[in-house]
């Protein structure tokens, strides 16, 4: 009976991914990915508000002392700008369990992003969402793609 009430608690948890896409770079992705609870494509973000993501399962490439984190957010083709907010950029610092960096090549880890949101001049528009992380050496440990809709 305990292993029935188990199972049936993981299965949603387990079957709850966003769906995500590699990166054209051919860099590698994360195990499962959950970003705002989101479960088809195109996901919801609402304009504004905080953003929760969880990458589960990351492979790091190469080995490094730093990471850092990136966002590129393309409409029709072009690339608009998104920089991450102060204090975000260091993986290392957030977003990582603490004594994860340095990272050796072929070490697993998890990221979490929290964002507390950012209004864009964007509304009502079905984006490309590219998110990643990058060594010291600016090669590209980790990334990924996901499809959102940019809700007023």
């Amino acid at each position: 009976m305990f292993k029935f009430l188990l199972i049936a608690a993981l299965v949603p948890a387990i079957l709850a991914q966003t769906p995500v896409r590699q990166c054209p770079n051919g860099a590698g992705l994360p195990q499962s990915v959950d970003i705002n609870g989101c479960t088809s494509s195109p996901c919801p973000i609402q304009n504004g508000a905080p953003i929760h993501a969880v990458a589960r399962g990351i492979t790091s490439p190469v080995a490094t002392n730093g990471m850092s984190s990136y966002i590129v957010i393309r409409l029709a083709g072009l690339q608009i700008p998104f920089p991450m907010p102060d204090g975000l950029e260091d993986a290392c610092a957030v977003g990582t369990a603490p004594g994860t960096c340095p990272v050796s090549a072929g070490q697993t880890f998890d990221y979490t992003l929290d964002h507390e949101g950012q209004a864009l001049a964007l509304t009502g528009v079905t984006v490309q969402v590219e998110v990643g992380l990058r060594a010291d050496d600016n090669s590209v440990i980790g990334c990924l793609l996901f499809d959102a809709t940019i809700i007023g």
